[in-house]
Formats: structure tokens, sequence, C-alpha cells
């Protein structure tokens, strides 16, 4: 089984966290943020990144475990 380095691992969650996974789109009909990792969406003004849901699986997700230590 492959074994990684602990500091390994939490050099890459933070480039997860740190690399903006949520962007803002602003189009003609259409306002929205979404993930480029999990591709989710949420669509408004009215919304802020505090709203935002992820997909179970998306790595945004299991970096913030793993910086948080609920791994």
């Amino acid at each position: 089984m492959n074994e990684f380095k602990k500091e390994d691992v939490l050099v890459m969650a933070r480039a997860i966290l740190m690399n903006g996974p949520i962007q803002f789109a602003d189009g003609d009909f259409v306002t929205y943020l979404w993930c480029y990792y999990c591709d989710s969406e949420l669509h408004g003004y009215q919304y802020g990144v505090e709203d935002f849901k992820h997909e179970l699986s998306c790595p945004v997700l299991i970096a913030q475990d793993i910086l948080t230590g609920n791994t």
C-alpha cells in the first residue's frame, strides 16, 4: 500500500483551498458561483460563498476535513 508523508498531504490540501475553487460567473442572463472541482453551481445575486454546497466527493471538502483533523 502507498504511504504518503503527512506534510505532503497538508501541502496538497492547502493548495486546493488556496487555489480559489469557487468561481464567480456574471453573464448577460445568468450570475452564479461554481466549483471547477465538482461542477456544483449556485445561481443568483443574493447568495454568497457561505451558502455554496459542494458534492460530497469534492476535493474541497476532503481538503477541509484534512486541515481540520476530521479524517
